[in-house]
């Protein structure tokens, strides 16, 4: 209880004085007597102290501590960057964790209660703190360097007190979530492992535990090599076990192994939602970790179930939901037909304002990101995309006051014209005005009448695809472009009437979209492929007499059309109420017999045309594109022959080319505006317009829009046999609360994982954090030391070819010494940050020493990025020679690196340059991430030889520019392994089922959809995987259902970054065996006419 007391003051004025201030502070006491305190969720992190009685974690980007029996929690850090992995050292005055306030994860040490941090590493490719020596005076943790072009993240030992003290590496191999025993001579780790949201995985991804023993530098499984996925291992007080995490049960549960008895205890039960993060205390008797959104403690020496901790935060008063965001920008508009007035969209609220006065009023104020903006001039009213309770529709917005100007009013009746729940996009006015027109999502196009609020939608076109579609000005017919099953998009056009009656326009294997209708509606424009990857410009003309038109006629017309001009004196009023028709548009009889073969085309080299429109006259094609490094509005006119000319320099989203004001209106850099149709000049409307929003209901819409979405595309319908409404409530409300976009992700992550599918995926725009400086990055002088080497100096062990200390006027060499940098003198224990540190491209002075001679040497260092990329040229290099040298010079080897043209193109040359003359080829698809060209390769790899060539005094051959492709028909042996992905795994799987060679290594992930990507609202972006791959001969889905080597063989830990390729070495050796059964197989003799 607060008791507030008034003093006597002599004056009645001071009394009022004085009673106000008082009547205020009970006020606010009252307040704060009845503000529910906040519920703490989606920790992450957590840390115990020694006696387990606290738990520290990272919440809204700070580091906070609280009890395991539950209550308030304190703040320990503040700061504006992203601060967590807190780790605390055994007499719990001193915390280590990571912080972002550099621009990178840099570890900080700060001691308790509260004091200022002290950063600890400096290095730019960041590190984060995973554990404390028991005697408190090492740091381990862990970062990514230069140990391999792949999975470079490694585990090291650092100083707990001095500032870049130098980190040693425990051992060279990669991992997650590692623990150091008691004693510091074991190392419990993690490798492969799905995203910690995924659940219910089994593959040969999935995570693995491993032991390394420091005595022995030797790495075993204690818990065995079963494609379960096991992460999070954890040291037992007394160093003889240790628990972890294991879907073994098909839920994430705590398990304990002895290490002595190698027998498995199951602690948890719980069902479908696994744990995530434990910890435990050092005293080995509590552990806490959390489940969904909420922290669990467990006695490890009872056998009770885990207790949810609840904790709560009394912070800042007013924490308000509210929020102001100001917008500068549109990203949809729609003008009235006088363009005096458009309506359009910013921070997902449609406004309106005229184009004189120029200040907007709000006509929706939703959480929901309305789009797809369409004034209706006829009817007095503008139609948009709008949600409510969760279901996507069509609404209209009138105004309240019709005798005032729509950027009068100041309330406007919004009402809903659809009612379905499948999601509206893609919204049309007819020419005509009388229908609105639209896609539904994976139903293709439907039209609504507008002159009677009772008509029903109709459907015209059907597809589950994406569709593009126009309008014929005579309202009777449509064009549209759709996939079919083969995922060919072609030009349609079908009748309004009986959607029965259509016509494929364009017949063609490669894809046709964007099909725009001239005007006067004789002619059908759109964008197609047809030759190489090239895309032109077509144009069909829809009657034979059209088609039949010389050039010569066509002018002779305009010529009469000029003349009649000058001779008619009369002249009508100017209505600009869109375009300039022929008046016998209704009467045209359309010719659709072999319409295709009336196809004209437009060609502009090496360009892709974008955003067709056509003019008010039908005479003029404009475009998006870049002609000679020059992007802009370029316009063509089809009928007549000619290059393209640059209308406008300009880009914008076109809305529509109006009339006789021969103004194109478009929304140019988020700005709606106009353009002159002579190119002449343009005009923007400014846009500056502020709302008020509610944080939690924006989130929410994030979420559902999200939801919504794999609802929608996922490629599985039954979306993995998954209640996806349920999962909509189960997460839903916690995405409402979340108060940072990092915590928003993250639930989005939980919710794509219960799908247990790859390529998936939400990026949501970052919190604000500060930004990393490259003026700080720490250099890479391109070598790599021998860290065995005790001093004096540093001993060089490699030096990384193509980096600066390989080139001839700064070269180093493997036995060099180098003795200082800049002037510092060097040794192992050296942090080279503090010399390195913002070297990147500026002269450096390394003394070295070479053959008992002291020299010294300029180097301009390179980034630990451009180090890896040459790691990897390094280790392609290193395995090339040693299949040439295993086979004595008969084999080749190709690794792709990913299945895109870049890495086909390297392939297709090297397959003369290292391939040429041998008599067989490893083709190595590990640490392959996928893309898209297996049938390229395919090609190359499975060309049918159905003829042999000989040219006089010549061999045996067949004339390469007769192939698509550089072929290989001699054997094959495909090397993939858990990290080959995707293109790469349905290559694996090819090559298996064509028997065109043996597979070598570890299966693959069972990582098989193709994907796209789509916005979410102005929050992020989610990754929609929507086509299914099927093996040939089984039916089998490939998702979930690795390419299985014909040869498994796993790699240990370290083994291939020291070189050591077993599964390269099998491969060698099973390749030489199919050789020399190819081999054996005796050539046909070549008998010439002659000699018949």
């Amino acid at each position: 209880m607060i008791i507030l007391s008034c003093v006597y003051f002599p004056s009645l004025r001071s009394c009022l004085v004085r009673l106000i201030i008082c009547r205020s502070l009970i006020f606010m006491t009252m307040l704060i007597g009845i503000a529910e305190a906040e519920p703490v969720n989606l920790v992450s992190t957590p840390w115990l102290d020694q006696t387990g009685e606290v738990v520290f974690f990272s919440w809204r980007g700070d580091v906070w501590k609280a009890s395991t029996d539950g209550g308030v929690i304190s703040r320990l850090t503040s700061d504006d960057a992203d601060e967590r992995n807190p780790v605390i050292s055994e007499d719990g005055e001193t915390l280590y964790y990571a912080s972002n306030r550099t621009g990178v994860n840099q570890v900080y040490r700060m001691d308790l209660p509260s004091s200022r941090p002290t950063q600890l590493t400096f290095h730019s490719e960041g590190s984060l703190p995973i554990g404390i020596s028991g005697d408190g005076t090492t740091v381990f943790t862990s970062g990514q360097r230069d140990a391999w072009w792949r999975w470079a993240n490694r585990f090291y030992s650092i100083s707990a007190d001095e500032p870049q003290s130098g980190e040693e590496q425990l051992f060279n191999a990669y991992g997650s979530a590692a623990s150091v025993n008691p004693d510091g001579t074991k190392v419990l780790f993690s490798r492969e492992g799905m995203s910690w949201s995924r659940k219910q995985y089994q593959g040969s991804k999935a995570g693995q535990i491993w032991l390394w023993d420091k005595e022995t530098n030797e790495y075993t499984q204690p818990l065995g090599a079963e494609d379960v996925d096991k992460r999070y291992p954890i040291w037992s007080a007394d160093g003889d076990s240790f628990y972890f995490a294991s879907e073994k049960d098909g839920t994430r549960n705590i398990w304990h192994h002895d290490l002595r008895s190698s027998k498995n205890q199951q602690l948890t039960h719980f069902e479908d939602d696994g744990i995530i993060s434990p910890a435990i205390s050092s005293d080995g008797k509590t552990m806490v970790f959390r489940r969904l959104f909420d922290l669990y403690r467990l006695d490890l020496t009872k056998k009770k179930p885990p207790v949810r901790i609840s904790l709560e935060y009394r912070g800042d008063l007013f924490n308000d939901d509210e929020i102001e965001r100001s917008h500068s920008k549109a990203t949809d508009a729609s003008f009235n037909a006088n363009a005096d007035t458009f309506a359009f969209i910013a921070g997902g609220d449609v406004w309106i304002t005229d184009t004189t006065l120029n200040e907007p009023v709000q006509v929706t104020k939703t959480p929901y990101f309305e789009t797809n903006i369409v004034f209706d001039d006829a009817r007095d009213q503008i139609l948009f995309v709008g949600e409510q309770d969760g279901q996507v529709d069509i609404y209209r917005a009138q105004r309240t006051d019709n005798t005032k100007p729509w950027w009068r009013n100041n309330a406007f009746e919004i009402s809903q014209m659809t009612d379905t729940i499948e999601v509206e996009s893609d919204l049309s006015i007819s020419p005509k005005g009388n229908y609105l027109s639209y896609v539904r999502r994976n139903n293709g196009v439907w039209i609504l009448g507008l002159a009677n609020d009772n008509t029903k939608p109709k459907q015209v076109i059907s597809s589950w695809s994406s569709v593009s579609y126009d309008w014929a000005p005579n309202e009777l017919w449509m064009t549209y472009s759709a996939s079919d099953n083969d995922f060919n998009y072609d030009v349609y056009v079908i009748n309004i009437s009986d959607p029965k009656i259509q016509y494929n326009l364009s017949k063609h294997p490669d894809n046709e979209f964007d099909p725009k209708w001239s005007p006067d509606g004789r002619t059908i424009a759109f964008v197609g492929r047809r030759v190489d990857r090239e895309y032109d410009i077509f144009y069909v003309p829809l009657t034979r007499r059209l088609d039949e038109t010389t050039s010569r006629e066509l002018k002779l017309k305009e010529a009469l059309k000029n003349s009649q001009a000058q001779v008619d004196s009369s002249s009508k009023p100017e209505v600009d109420n869109g375009s300039e028709k022929d008046s016998n548009e209704d009467q045209l009889e359309y010719d659709f017999e072999d319409i295709s073969s009336r196809i004209r085309k437009i060609s502009i080299p090496n360009v892709t045309e974008q955003q067709l429109t056509w003019s008010p006259d039908s005479k003029t094609l404009i475009f998006q594109s870049e002609i000679d490094s020059e992007k802009g509005t370029f316009a063509v006119t089809p009928y007549k022959p000619g290059s393209p000319r640059k209308l406008l320099s300009d880009q914008g989203t076109i809305i529509e080319w109006r009339g006789k004001s021969n103004r194109i209106y478009w929304v140019n850099n988020g700005k709606p505006g106009w353009a002159s149709g002579t190119g002449s000049g343009t005009g923007t409307y400014r846009i500056a317009v502020s709302q008020i929003m509610s944080r939690s209901a924006y989130h929410r819409e994030i979420f559902n829009e999200c939801w919504r979405i794999m609802r929608d595309v996922f490629y599985d319908g039954r979306l993995n046999n998954k209640n996806w409404d349920e999962i909509y409530r189960k997460y839903s409300t916690q995405a409402s609360v979340a108060h940072t976009r990092s915590d928003l992700s993250r639930v989005i992550s939980m919710m794509l994982g219960e799908l247990n599918a790859s390529h998936l995926g939400y990026r949501g725009l970052s919190d604000a954090t500060p930004a990393f400086s490259s003026r700080n990055a720490t250099g890479h002088l391109g070598v790599r030391f021998d860290s065995n080497y005790n001093g004096p100096g540093l001993l060089v062990a490699q030096v990384i070819p193509g980096s600066p200390a390989w080139l001839e006027k700064s070269k180093l060499q493997a036995g060099d010494k180098v003795l200082s940098i800049n002037g510092e003198r060097v040794d192992p224990g050296t942090d080279l940050t503090a010399i390195l540190n913002g070297s990147i491209n500026k002269e450096t002075t390394v003394r070295i020493e070479r053959e008992n001679a002291e020299i010294e040497i300029v180097i301009q260092p390179t980034s630990y990025t451009s180090i890896r990329s040459l790691l990897y040229e390094d280790w392609l290099e290193n395995n090339q020679k040693r299949v040439e040298d295993l086979s004595e010079g008969s084999l080749g080897y190709l690794h792709i690196r990913a299945m895109d043209m870049t890495s086909f193109h390297r392939f297709e040359r090297e397959l003369f340059e290292v391939a040429h003359g041998k008599d067989g080829i490893i083709i190595d698809v590990r640490e392959n991430g996928g893309g898209f060209t297996t049938d390229h390769l395919l090609t190359i790899l499975t060309q049918p030889r159905h003829a042999i060539t000989k040219p006089r005094d010549g061999g045996r051959g067949y004339p390469q520019d007769r192939s698509i492709y550089a072929t290989w028909s001699k054997p094959i042996i495909v090397l993939c392994n858990q990290n080959s992905h995707s293109n790469a795994e349905i290559f694996s799987h090819a090559i298996k089922y064509l028997k065109r060679g043996k597979v070598v290594g570890v299966p693959t992930s069972g990582s098989v959809i193709s994907t796209g990507s789509r916005s979410v609202m102005d929050a992020g972006t989610i990754r929609t995987p929507f086509r299914g791959w099927y093996l040939m001969g089984t039916g089998q889905d490939m998702e979930l259902n690795g390419a299985i080597p014909d040869v498994v063989i796993w790699p240990s830990p370290g083994e291939l970054p020291a070189g050591k390729d077993k599964q390269l070495d099998k491969a060698i050796s099973i390749l030489e065996r199919e050789v020399e059964r190819y081999n054996a197989v005796e050539e046909i003799e070549l008998i010439k006419a002659s000699e018949r």
